[in-house]
């Protein structure tokens, strides 16, 4: 009885001394840190083979939002919430070139037939051009392409050749060469003498053209451009088909924010990945670190909203989190704060889009703050 009574009081000591680890590893649990990180890459051959994508690219962008969070997890196994990754990939896009080609030129006639050009016999508004093409090609087979000859009041009256190639149920404007854009090409000729010619002088056309406009990279041009080639299709309807004459042919190219370039069908692109403790899903959060722009705009903005603090943010760049102090910033002031910073720079904001915001606080230190917004219904409000 004596031995009983002892192993029961050992035991009950080495359960009773279990439960001070118990709660050691409990808090050593509870105080576990996120690993969190930032990544910015372009997917490899051999991402796209991890993938069972063989020809490197995707088939649409759904396609790669869904298989591309499996790679990040494989990538960055330890990484976990508030971790992003921006990553460029490829989506296989073809544009379709022309299949069969019409040549016509607009007749009086032509001009006659719609109220809006009989007078003058010239159009000035592209809808009355594909007007007149649903009249004369009211069922067109995919594809196909008609190299339209025809008069255009835009300030003056000029002729034109361009294309309109009819792709899946509309027409798609075709930007054609003139006799003098072919002669500032080096041709004799409105036309070029091979396909590899058009392929490396267009391009260089192109930069100079848009030189004043607004393009930015990923803009895809459709042109039209003319060889002068052997008559397969006896386009001039003189019985043969094995003179020569002149064909239309479409090529797309494209604009990577200084050239332009052949465009292959396949387009890059990014997608942002944010971590969302989990797992990783597409992410359109924006990281931004306010700079002493943004401090001077919310300093004058809110001079007469929140004059002390205002003023003391402008002067030290720094937002006061002391609440006992005059000049304190409140976590419903700095959103008033954030909003307006965020809709003057970024007005066309969609809802849903968020940002990670860092700025500098004075709380009896200088030391960096983070807040998330987002916006949802035309509003920014904390995540």
């Amino acid at each position: 009885m004596k031995k009983l009574i002892y192993y029961v009081a050992v035991l009950g000591a080495i359960f009773t001394g279990c439960e001070p680890m118990e709660d050691i590893y409990n808090e050593v649990d509870s105080v576990e840190k996120v690993i969190a990180g930032d990544v910015v890459f372009e997917l490899t051959d051999e991402d796209y083979d991890d993938l069972d994508k063989s020809f490197g690219n995707f088939d649409s962008e759904d396609e790669a939002k869904a298989l591309i969070p499996g790679l990040l997890a494989d990538k960055y196994p330890v990484w976990g919430k508030g971790s992003s990754a921006t990553v460029s990939f490829k989506i296989y896009s073809p544009k379709r070139e022309e299949k069969s080609i019409i040549r016509y030129t607009v007749t009086t006639e032509d001009y006659d037939s719609n109220p809006e050009t009989e007078r003058f016999n010239n159009f000035d508004d592209f809808d009355q051009i594909y007007d007149l093409l649903n009249v004369k090609y009211p069922s067109p087979s995919d594809r196909t392409l008609v190299s339209l000859t025809y008069k255009f009041y835009d300030g003056s009256t000029n002729t034109y050749n361009n294309g309109f190639l009819y792709i899946n149920g509309g027409w798609e404007f075709v930007l054609g060469f003139t006799d003098d854009e072919y002669s500032s090409m080096g041709e004799g000729f409105a036309n070029f003498s091979s396909e590899d010619e058009a392929t490396a002088k267009i391009p260089v056309f192109l930069k100079d053209k848009f030189k004043y406009e607004t393009k930015v990279a990923g803009d895809i041009e459709a042109t039209m451009y003319k060889l002068y080639t052997t008559d397969v299709d006896d386009l001039d309807e003189d019985g043969r088909v094995d003179d020569n004459t002149v064909y239309s042919y479409v090529k797309y190219f494209i604009y990577d924010g200084s050239n332009w370039s052949e465009y292959s069908d396949v387009l890059t692109t990014s997608i942002q990945f944010g971590h969302d403790g989990t797992t990783w899903v597409p992410d359109n959060t924006i990281k931004y670190t306010l700079t002493g722009d943004d401090i001077a705009f919310i300093s004058n903005a809110f001079s007469t909203i929140y004059e002390g603090p205002a003023d003391n943010v402008g002067f030290f760049g720094s937002f006061d989190r002391r609440s006992s102090s005059s000049n304190f910033w409140s976590d419903a002031m700095l959103l008033e704060a954030f909003g307006a910073l965020l809709d003057n720079k970024n007005p066309g904001a969609a809802d849903g889009q968020k940002y990670v915001l860092t700025y500098v606080i004075y709380n009896g230190s200088t030391t960096n703050e983070t807040k998330s917004v987002i916006k949802v219904g035309g509003a920014w409000e904390y995540q």
